[in-house]
């Protein structure tokens, strides 16, 4: 049931009571995080403090405000990296895909990073291509420039010839956004990529962060029950993966790595309010698609998992590996010391 604060006057008036506050406490957390035994964590800098706590406090406010997402289907800064995709041969979406009668296949915005692929010969055999979902908890976040900086960082510093392909999947924040929609997107922007633009699967790589990689666990996993509908990648990339939507925020909330987790506990409820299929789909939460931790995927492909020591949820990451390494998956991990995700 949406509070006041979801809608206007309320909106307004909560969102200038946040900016008061969060302007009157800056000072003050400036002051004791220049102390070392003041901060989250030891092992951070005063940066690193600063920003954490900030993104709480931006968190909470937008799971209180219920903040609308941004436009997905405009061009924007990006201009002619920016390609609007149309839903795939209907046949391309079964099973789970269908689930819910009133969430659709639509059109889906991607921004290429750095040069677009347009035509299938501007692809080069070879060139890898990252198939990379944005996180933001299936409420907030995109792929656009801004929020793709790091990330891009990352992925051509370790490939710089590579291609970055970034859907802007439907956000459960939005009308029509619920599961499956995230997931009907992400087949819709991958069938581009290996039949509208031919390029190898060989050549791609999935790549997601937080909700992101649970997004791409669960293409890959439709992907290697539907051998006849698409082709399984090259490899993913799992950052920080959302592995278990069954543990309830309540008892995730009460673990040690509360104080130095970057995700505030009301953005996670407002994710099962706005993102867990509606209960007349029979799709539960333990169902393989919503917790990956509950079933391998039995694929060839090698899994790569990050994430770091103070994620409230590494307990349900490391057990997702554990989980996919007894289907004899090969998987490589990387725990980031005293990081949150």
């Amino acid at each position: 049931m949406p509070s006041i604060w979801t809608r206007q006057p309320g909106k307004a008036v909560y969102t200038t009571f946040f900016v008061a506050t969060t302007l009157l406490r800056l000072p003050w957390l400036c002051a004791i995080y220049l102390v070392l035994s003041m901060r989250p964590s030891r092992h951070w800098t005063f940066r690193q403090s600063l920003s954490r706590t900030l993104f709480v406090y931006f968190g909470k406010y937008a799971a209180t405000v219920e903040l609308d997402p941004p436009p997905a289907l405009e061009p924007g800064a990006e201009k002619d990296r920016f390609v609007i995709i149309q839903p795939a041969r209907r046949e391309l979406y079964r099973d789970i895909l269908l689930c819910d009668e009133t969430i659709k296949p639509g059109a889906v915005g991607a921004v290429w990073h750095m040069r677009p692929i347009t035509e299938p010969a501007q692809h080069r055999k070879g060139q890898r291509v990252f198939f990379h979902l944005h996180g933001g908890a299936y409420v907030l976040g995109d792929g656009r420039d801004i929020g793709m900086r790091f990330m891009s960082f990352l992925l051509l510093q370790s490939c710089p010839d590579s291609a970055i392909f970034c859907p802007e999947y439907r956000l459960s924040s939005a009308a029509g956004g619920r599961f499956p929609a995230a997931m009907q997107d992400a087949v819709t922007a991958y069938s581009f990529l290996v039949h509208e633009l031919q390029i190898p699967p060989q050549d791609i790589v999935l790549s997601g962060d937080s909700a992101g990689a649970h997004l791409a666990i669960a293409l890959l996993r439709y992907a290697n029950a539907n051998p006849d509908l698409l082709p399984e990648p090259a490899a993913i990339l799992l950052w920080s993966p959302w592995s278990d939507m069954i543990i309830e925020v309540s008892i995730a909330d009460e673990r040690p790595a509360t104080h130095v987790d970057h995700v505030a506990p009301e953005l996670i409820s407002w994710t099962y309010r706005e993102f867990l299929p509606r209960p007349e789909t029979g799709v539960a939460r333990s169902d393989p698609y919503i917790s990956p931790v509950t079933a391998a995927i039995p694929t060839e492909v090698p899994f790569w998992v990050q994430w770091g020591s103070a994620e409230i949820l590494k307990p349900e990451i490391t057990k997702f590996v554990e989980v996919q390494r007894s289907s004899q998956s090969r998987v490589e991990t990387y725990e980031s010391p005293h990081a949150p995700p």
